[in-house]
Protein backbone atom coordinates (compact mmCIF):
# COMPACT_ATOMS: atom_id res chain seq x y z
CA UNK A 1 0.00 0.00 0.00
CA UNK A 2 1.41 3.66 -0.93
CA UNK A 3 1.43 5.74 1.48
CA UNK A 4 0.20 9.41 1.42
CA UNK A 5 2.99 11.66 0.35
CA UNK A 6 3.88 8.43 -2.40
CA UNK A 7 0.58 8.87 -3.64
CA UNK A 8 0.96 12.88 -3.95
CA UNK A 9 3.93 12.07 -5.51
CA UNK A 10 2.70 10.01 -8.10
CA UNK A 11 -0.28 12.42 -8.74
CA UNK A 12 1.80 15.55 -9.26
CA UNK A 13 4.04 13.78 -11.89
CA UNK A 14 0.94 12.68 -14.03
CA UNK A 15 0.88 16.71 -15.06
CA UNK A 16 -1.20 19.37 -13.32
CA UNK A 17 -4.46 18.89 -11.52
CA UNK A 18 -7.99 18.35 -14.04
CA UNK A 19 -10.58 21.05 -13.99
CA UNK A 20 -13.35 19.41 -11.25
CA UNK A 21 -10.49 17.54 -9.05
CA UNK A 22 -12.05 18.72 -6.08
CA UNK A 23 -15.58 18.46 -6.43
CA UNK A 24 -14.79 14.70 -5.86
CA UNK A 25 -14.50 15.73 -2.09
CA UNK A 26 -17.60 17.02 -1.98
CA UNK A 27 -20.88 15.53 -1.91
CA UNK A 28 -23.12 15.04 -5.06
CA UNK A 29 -26.34 16.37 -3.93
CA UNK A 30 -27.29 18.48 -0.97
CA UNK A 31 -28.38 17.05 2.30
CA UNK A 32 -31.75 15.58 2.74
CA UNK A 33 -34.08 15.30 5.50
CA UNK A 34 -32.45 14.77 8.49
CA UNK A 35 -29.29 15.00 6.99
CA UNK A 36 -26.17 17.60 7.33
CA UNK A 37 -22.93 18.13 5.85
CA UNK A 38 -19.96 16.99 7.86
CA UNK A 39 -16.02 16.89 8.03
CA UNK A 40 -14.64 13.35 6.42
CA UNK A 41 -11.20 12.82 7.50
CA UNK A 42 -9.01 10.09 5.93
CA UNK A 43 -5.92 8.93 8.82
CA UNK A 44 -4.66 7.20 6.47
CA UNK A 45 -3.91 10.08 4.23
CA UNK A 46 -3.02 12.98 6.81
CA UNK A 47 0.58 13.44 7.53
CA UNK A 48 0.57 16.43 9.61
CA UNK A 49 1.38 18.93 6.94
CA UNK A 50 -0.71 21.29 8.34
CA UNK A 51 -1.73 22.88 4.95
CA UNK A 52 -4.95 22.62 5.81
CA UNK A 53 -4.07 24.86 8.50
CA UNK A 54 -2.36 27.38 5.99
CA UNK A 55 -5.02 27.36 3.71
CA UNK A 56 -8.43 27.92 6.37
CA UNK A 57 -6.29 31.14 7.75
CA UNK A 58 -5.67 32.40 4.10
CA UNK A 59 -8.88 31.85 3.04
CA UNK A 60 -10.86 33.31 6.36
CA UNK A 61 -8.18 36.41 6.92
CA UNK A 62 -7.43 35.29 10.14
CA UNK A 63 -5.17 37.28 12.77
CA UNK A 64 -1.26 36.00 13.35
CA UNK A 65 -2.20 33.20 16.06
CA UNK A 66 -5.79 32.81 15.44
CA UNK A 67 -6.48 29.61 13.86
CA UNK A 68 -9.88 27.50 13.11
CA UNK A 69 -8.32 24.47 12.47
CA UNK A 70 -5.26 22.51 13.99
CA UNK A 71 -3.49 19.22 13.59
CA UNK A 72 -2.92 17.22 16.58
CA UNK A 73 -0.68 13.97 17.37
CA UNK A 74 -1.71 10.68 18.54
CA UNK A 75 0.43 7.75 20.39
CA UNK A 76 0.06 4.81 21.44
CA UNK A 77 0.67 4.15 25.33
CA UNK A 78 0.54 0.51 25.00
CA UNK A 79 0.96 -0.64 21.88
CA UNK A 80 3.51 1.19 18.82
CA UNK A 81 0.99 3.55 17.28
CA UNK A 82 1.32 7.59 16.41
CA UNK A 83 -1.22 9.18 13.89
CA UNK A 84 -1.78 12.61 13.34
CA UNK A 85 -5.44 13.93 13.84
CA UNK A 86 -6.60 17.43 11.44
CA UNK A 87 -9.46 18.77 13.61
CA UNK A 88 -12.13 21.47 12.67
CA UNK A 89 -15.33 22.73 14.12
CA UNK A 90 -17.14 19.38 14.17
CA UNK A 91 -20.67 21.71 13.49
CA UNK A 92 -22.58 19.20 16.42
CA UNK A 93 -25.80 18.27 16.23
CA UNK A 94 -26.54 19.95 19.42
CA UNK A 95 -24.20 22.63 19.49
CA UNK A 96 -22.97 23.72 23.05
CA UNK A 97 -21.45 26.59 21.81
CA UNK A 98 -24.86 27.82 20.94
CA UNK A 99 -26.96 26.22 24.30
CA UNK A 100 -23.92 28.53 25.89
CA UNK A 101 -24.16 32.05 24.50
CA UNK A 102 -26.33 33.98 26.58
CA UNK A 103 -26.91 36.25 23.46
CA UNK A 104 -28.05 33.90 20.47
CA UNK A 105 -24.72 34.37 19.05
CA UNK A 106 -24.75 31.11 17.16
CA UNK A 107 -27.48 29.49 14.66
CA UNK A 108 -27.56 26.03 13.06
CA UNK A 109 -28.84 26.00 9.28
CA UNK A 110 -31.75 23.99 9.23
CA UNK A 111 -30.80 22.79 5.72
CA UNK A 112 -27.34 22.28 5.88
CA UNK A 113 -26.33 21.69 9.72
CA UNK A 114 -23.89 24.16 9.85
CA UNK A 115 -23.02 26.09 12.96
CA UNK A 116 -22.68 29.79 12.43
CA UNK A 117 -21.09 32.47 14.33
CA UNK A 118 -22.71 35.67 14.06
CA UNK A 119 -20.18 38.15 14.62
CA UNK A 120 -22.33 41.20 14.11
CA UNK A 121 -24.31 39.85 17.60
CA UNK A 122 -21.29 38.22 19.48
CA UNK A 123 -20.38 40.63 23.05
CA UNK A 124 -17.25 39.13 23.63
CA UNK A 125 -18.28 37.18 26.67
CA UNK A 126 -16.51 34.04 25.75
CA UNK A 127 -19.32 32.02 27.89
CA UNK A 128 -18.85 29.48 24.61
CA UNK A 129 -14.99 28.92 25.21
CA UNK A 130 -16.36 27.35 28.06
CA UNK A 131 -19.05 25.11 27.04
CA UNK A 132 -17.39 23.50 23.83
CA UNK A 133 -15.89 20.84 24.76
CA UNK A 134 -13.60 20.46 21.89
CA UNK A 135 -12.21 24.37 22.23
CA UNK A 136 -13.03 25.10 18.83
CA UNK A 137 -14.37 28.67 19.21
CA UNK A 138 -11.62 31.64 18.98
CA UNK A 139 -11.62 34.66 21.09
CA UNK A 140 -10.00 37.81 18.69
CA UNK A 141 -8.83 39.89 21.30
CA UNK A 142 -8.56 42.78 18.42
CA UNK A 143 -12.01 42.53 17.53
CA UNK A 144 -13.33 41.59 21.04
CA UNK A 145 -15.57 39.06 20.08
CA UNK A 146 -15.57 35.40 19.30
CA UNK A 147 -14.78 33.55 15.84
CA UNK A 148 -14.66 29.94 14.53
CA UNK A 149 -14.74 27.98 11.14
CA UNK A 150 -18.39 27.92 9.16
CA UNK A 151 -17.20 25.26 6.83
CA UNK A 152 -16.73 28.05 4.15
CA UNK A 153 -20.44 27.90 3.27
CA UNK A 154 -20.43 30.12 0.63
CA UNK A 155 -18.25 28.51 -1.25
CA UNK A 156 -20.02 25.33 -0.71
CA UNK A 157 -23.24 27.12 -1.75
CA UNK A 158 -21.80 27.63 -5.05
CA UNK A 159 -19.96 23.96 -5.46
CA UNK A 160 -16.53 24.72 -4.01
CA UNK A 161 -14.51 22.78 -1.47
CA UNK A 162 -13.75 24.90 1.51
CA UNK A 163 -10.14 25.99 2.28
CA UNK A 164 -9.26 23.16 3.92
CA UNK A 165 -10.68 20.29 1.60
CA UNK A 166 -8.97 22.45 -1.30
CA UNK A 167 -5.45 23.04 0.27
CA UNK A 168 -4.69 19.10 1.80
CA UNK A 169 -2.18 17.86 -0.42
CA UNK A 170 -3.06 14.27 -0.16
CA UNK A 171 -6.81 14.47 -0.26
CA UNK A 172 -7.26 13.83 3.87
CA UNK A 173 -10.66 16.17 4.14
CA UNK A 174 -13.46 16.11 2.21
CA UNK A 175 -17.03 16.89 2.81
CA UNK A 176 -19.49 14.17 3.29
CA UNK A 177 -23.30 14.29 4.44
CA UNK A 178 -24.41 12.17 7.73
CA UNK A 179 -27.81 11.53 8.82
CA UNK A 180 -28.86 13.05 12.12
CA UNK A 181 -28.84 11.26 14.95
CA UNK A 182 -26.30 8.50 13.95
CA UNK A 183 -23.21 10.74 14.66
CA UNK A 184 -23.35 9.67 18.50
CA UNK A 185 -20.37 7.28 17.78
CA UNK A 186 -17.00 9.07 18.09
CA UNK A 187 -14.00 7.15 15.85
CA UNK A 188 -11.04 9.37 17.92
CA UNK A 189 -10.21 8.15 21.55
CA UNK A 190 -9.15 10.43 24.89
CA UNK A 191 -11.88 12.70 23.48
CA UNK A 192 -14.77 14.64 25.23
CA UNK A 193 -17.77 12.19 25.21
CA UNK A 194 -20.36 12.71 22.24
CA UNK A 195 -22.97 11.73 24.07
CA UNK A 196 -23.84 15.60 25.01
CA UNK A 197 -23.24 17.17 21.82
CA UNK A 198 -23.07 14.89 18.97
CA UNK A 199 -20.00 15.99 16.46
CA UNK A 200 -20.48 15.31 13.30
CA UNK A 201 -17.06 14.97 11.88
CA UNK A 202 -16.39 11.24 10.73
CA UNK A 203 -12.39 9.51 10.70
CA UNK A 204 -12.00 6.45 8.78
CA UNK A 205 -8.78 4.68 8.62
CA UNK A 206 -7.73 0.97 7.95
CA UNK A 207 -6.25 0.62 11.40
CA UNK A 208 -7.98 0.95 14.27
CA UNK A 209 -7.22 3.44 16.65
CA UNK A 210 -5.82 1.55 19.77
CA UNK A 211 -8.17 2.34 22.73
CA UNK A 212 -4.99 3.43 24.89
CA UNK A 213 -4.07 5.89 22.73
CA UNK A 214 -3.56 9.64 23.70
CA UNK A 215 -2.80 13.14 22.55
CA UNK A 216 0.84 13.53 22.60
CA UNK A 217 0.00 16.26 25.18
CA UNK A 218 -1.86 14.66 27.30
CA UNK A 219 0.14 15.10 30.35
CA UNK A 220 1.02 18.55 29.74
CA UNK A 221 0.11 21.23 31.65
CA UNK A 222 -1.76 24.19 29.83
CA UNK A 223 -3.57 26.55 31.61
CA UNK A 224 -6.92 27.58 30.16
CA UNK A 225 -7.64 31.35 29.25
CA UNK A 226 -8.53 33.46 32.06
CA UNK A 227 -12.32 34.70 32.05
CA UNK A 228 -12.40 37.85 34.25
CA UNK A 229 -16.22 38.76 33.82
CA UNK A 230 -17.55 35.24 34.49
CA UNK A 231 -15.67 34.66 37.43
CA UNK A 232 -16.69 37.73 38.98
CA UNK A 233 -20.33 37.24 38.20
CA UNK A 234 -20.24 33.53 40.09
CA UNK A 235 -18.25 34.61 42.62
CA UNK A 236 -20.92 37.45 43.42
CA UNK A 237 -23.83 35.45 42.83
CA UNK A 238 -22.91 33.02 45.77
CA UNK A 239 -21.52 35.84 47.57
CA UNK A 240 -25.18 37.21 47.14
CA UNK A 241 -27.01 33.68 48.39
CA UNK A 242 -24.96 33.19 51.21
CA UNK A 243 -25.42 36.59 52.10
CA UNK A 244 -29.18 36.89 52.52
CA UNK A 245 -28.98 33.22 53.71
CA UNK A 246 -26.63 34.04 56.88
CA UNK A 247 -28.75 37.75 57.28
CA UNK A 248 -31.54 35.19 58.02
CA UNK A 249 -30.00 33.09 59.56
CA UNK A 250 -29.19 35.71 62.34
CA UNK A 251 -32.36 37.14 62.49
CA UNK A 252 -34.08 34.30 63.59
CA UNK A 253 -31.49 33.39 66.21
CA UNK A 254 -31.84 36.55 67.37
CA UNK A 255 -35.69 36.49 67.89
CA UNK A 256 -35.63 33.34 69.55
CA UNK A 257 -32.82 34.11 71.67
CA UNK A 258 -34.60 35.88 75.14
CA UNK A 259 -31.26 37.53 76.21
CA UNK A 260 -30.78 40.51 78.54
CA UNK A 261 -27.09 41.11 77.06
CA UNK A 262 -28.14 43.76 74.48
CA UNK A 263 -24.29 44.09 73.19
CA UNK A 264 -25.12 40.27 71.86
CA UNK A 265 -27.94 41.16 70.56
CA UNK A 266 -26.46 44.34 68.60
CA UNK A 267 -23.15 42.25 67.46
CA UNK A 268 -25.31 39.96 65.77
CA UNK A 269 -27.97 42.28 64.00
CA UNK A 270 -24.35 44.37 62.88
CA UNK A 271 -23.17 41.11 61.59
CA UNK A 272 -26.28 40.56 60.06
CA UNK A 273 -26.83 44.22 58.60
CA UNK A 274 -22.56 43.43 56.73
CA UNK A 275 -24.19 40.64 55.24
CA UNK A 276 -27.18 42.05 53.94
CA UNK A 277 -24.79 44.70 52.72
CA UNK A 278 -22.29 42.50 50.72
CA UNK A 279 -25.58 41.17 49.00
CA UNK A 280 -26.68 44.10 47.37
CA UNK A 281 -23.25 44.88 47.08
CA UNK A 282 -23.27 41.47 44.71
CA UNK A 283 -26.35 41.76 43.17
CA UNK A 284 -25.22 45.42 42.01
CA UNK A 285 -22.80 44.25 40.61
CA UNK A 286 -24.34 41.65 38.88
CA UNK A 287 -27.29 44.14 37.41
CA UNK A 288 -23.89 46.26 36.39
CA UNK A 289 -22.43 43.69 34.19
CA UNK A 290 -25.88 42.60 32.94
CA UNK A 291 -26.62 45.97 31.84
CA UNK A 292 -22.95 46.32 30.28
CA UNK A 293 -23.52 42.97 28.08
CA UNK A 294 -27.00 44.58 27.00
CA UNK A 295 -25.65 47.59 25.93
CA UNK A 296 -22.36 46.04 23.95
CA UNK A 297 -24.71 44.27 22.25
CA UNK A 298 -26.76 47.67 21.41
CA UNK A 299 -23.67 48.87 20.05
CA UNK A 300 -22.85 45.98 18.13
CA UNK A 301 -26.12 46.25 16.92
Amino acid sequence: MLTAVERFSNRADDGPAEVGTYRARLPITAPGPGQQYAFEVDLDACTGCKACVTACHSMNGLDPGESWRSVGLLVGTDDAYQQTVTTGCHHCESPACMTGCPVDAYEKDPATGIVHHLDDQCIGCRYCTLTCPYEVPRFNARLGIVRKCDMCAPRLAIGEAPACVQGCPTGAISITTVDRGSTRQWQIPASPTPSRTGPTTVYRSSRPVPPSALPADHFEVDPAASHGPLAVMLVLSQLAVGAFLAAFAVSIYVALTDSPDRQTSSGMYAFGDSLLFLAVFGLAAETAAFAYFVLALVHRS
